[in-house]
């Protein structure tokens, strides 16, 4: 059971940072086929893959054109110029898009079958064609050829086709390592968690890891009024603190109104996804979704109001910049690991573990900044520690070696981990990655901040200096969860480079 974190404002940050996410997710959307709301490191695969059908379809208009004006006769229909076209092929391309999302082409059947791919794709890309040629006919725009509409769409087909075959054996791969499979925990009797696994696994392209199974009698068990960590449901609590899990999916209808809204404010306090059998609910839910996975009517609960697509698009800039941020620093690599070796015996990187997305522990990368064997000399200078909580921070640190100091100075000892970037356990702008020592005791409300992947800067690190209270900075990523948007991440990157160019020391 995890503890109260210590410090005399927990009470109020705690109910000041419950209240600010309930006024915000108050609003419930009911639709019978959107995309369900998943957790783990692939939750928004979805919304990547059809953006990378998106950049097919753009892909296939000079394709189109190309194949129209040289290597068909010239006069089988006139050709204007690109320009012409550009609008109806937009409105085909965006009309294939919404039928592919609609017939749930990314979904775990939809990516194993060769015949299903392209069945999936002909059938959206024809239901496109026919809505781009209506929508012809009804304008009268005779000018517009239908033979290049019909160029369009087949090469829309074929490169769509080998796009979703290509990633056929990636999904494939994925899904046999479980690597990118969301861990669930199951609440209910067998028959019922066995058959909502079964659909969850069914709706997943990457699967599922069925992290452990809560009968509702284990639920109950030894519920306690609320405490100051606000655990309610020690079983589920404790599961919860100690396993990283990205959803919880209640399969049962044994359970009470009041035992649904714990359930909710659990989840909702650790960051973690709920999914509920609507045979389940006896009331209504905030933040609620009436999705659909198969024959089972679901109700997701996202702890953050983010939009998928945004959350989507910050992922995809993640793995576009991080690349070309690496290619653009690698003379300043080569020239900080000679440095690094020069200076001081010892390797050139320094591996940590911190805690990742939903408590998932990974070894984060820095340029060596301390002589070797500092983090066991760490115990001995506990009595010097400048920083508040359980962080250690000196702004004189004996272990640092010269070349440090410079890298430290100018934040680039973080510039290796553009490589954990690539490898999708942290992001550009997130919550600061925390040691596991600093998160021992954490409270539940504490630990929604997981609920994001950590970054390599955020509103912790350009809000907070040394000597500042420790819980402020949790605030400030917790406060970062509740209003993230692309916006705030661009704010966040410039604070980041003024600070930098102010010469500011590193917290």
């Amino acid at each position: 059971m995890a503890a109260v974190a210590k410090g005399p404002d927990r009470a109020d940050a705690r109910s000041g940072l419950a209240g600010r996410g309930r006024s915000e997710g108050a609003r419930a959307r009911s639709t019978s086929a959107r995309p369900v709301a998943r957790g783990g490191p692939g939750a928004y695969f979805r919304q990547l893959a059809l953006l990378a059908d998106g950049l097919v379809l753009v892909a296939a208009f000079p394709l189109a054109y190309l194949v129209k004006t040289r290597l068909l006769p010239a006069d089988l229909t006139p050709l204007y110029s690109p320009e012409v076209y550009v609008a109806p092929a937009a409105m085909v391309a965006m009309a294939t898009l919404f039928v592919l999302e609609r017939r749930g082409a990314h979904t775990a059947a939809a990516t194993r079958s060769l015949g299903v791919i392209t069945g999936t794709v002909v059938l959206s890309v024809a239901i496109a064609l026919v809505f781009g040629a209506t929508l012809l006919y009804a304008f009268k725009l005779s000018y517009v050829s239908r033979l290049f509409l019909a160029l369009y769409g087949a090469s829309s087909a074929l490169l769509l086709i080998g796009v979703h075959l290509s990633l056929r054996p990636l999904i494939a791969r994925a899904r046999e390592t479980g690597v990118s499979a969301p861990r669930v925990l199951l609440v209910g009797d067998d028959a019922e968690a066995a058959h909502l696994a079964a659909v969850l696994e069914e709706e997943s392209p990457f699967g599922i890891a069925v992290v452990d199974r809560l009968s509702v009698e284990a639920l109950r068990r030894a519920t306690v009024r609320a405490d100051a960590s606000g655990a309610e449901f020690p079983a589920l609590d404790e599961l919860l603190a100690r396993e990283a899990i990205d959803e919880v999916a209640v399969a049962t209808s044994d359970l009470r109104t009041p035992d649904l809204s714990r359930l909710v404010a659990a989840c909702d306090r650790e960051g973690v996804h709920l999914h509920v059998a609507v045979a389940a609910l006896g009331a209504g839910l905030e933040r609620a979704t009436l999705e659909r996975m198969a024959d089972v009517p679901m109700l997701s609960i996202n702890p953050q109001v983010h939009s998928a697509w945004a959350r989507a698009l910050k992922r995809a800039l993640d793995f576009v910049l991080a690349p070309i941020l690496l290619v653009l620093a690698a003379p300043l690599w080569i020239a900080i690991a000679v440095a690094i070796k020069l200076d001081s015996p010892g390797p050139v990187f320094f591996r940590q573990e911190r805690i990742g997305l939903n408590k998932r522990r990974f070894g984060m990368l820095k340029f060596r900044t301390m002589d070797e064997g500092a983090e066991e000399k760490r115990p001995e200078m506990d009595a010097l520690n400048e920083a508040d909580g359980p962080i250690f921070k000196l702004r004189r640190d004996p272990r640092v070696t010269r070349v440090g100091r410079v890298l430290r100075r100018f934040d680039l000892d973080e510039l290796p981990q553009l490589l954990n970037v690539l490898a999708g356990q942290m992001t550009l702008v997130g919550p600061r990655p925390m040691l596991p020592s600093e998160i021992v005791d954490f409270a539940s409300w504490q630990r929604k901040r997981f609920s994001m992947h950590p970054g390599i800067t955020g509103l912790w690190q350009v809000s907070h200096t040394l000597g500042d209270p420790f819980l402020t900075g949790l605030q400030a990523d917790l406060d970062y969860i509740d209003r993230w948007s692309l916006r705030l991440d661009l704010a966040i990157v410039l604070r980041t480079l003024l600070a930098v160019l102010r010469d500011r020391e590193a917290h």
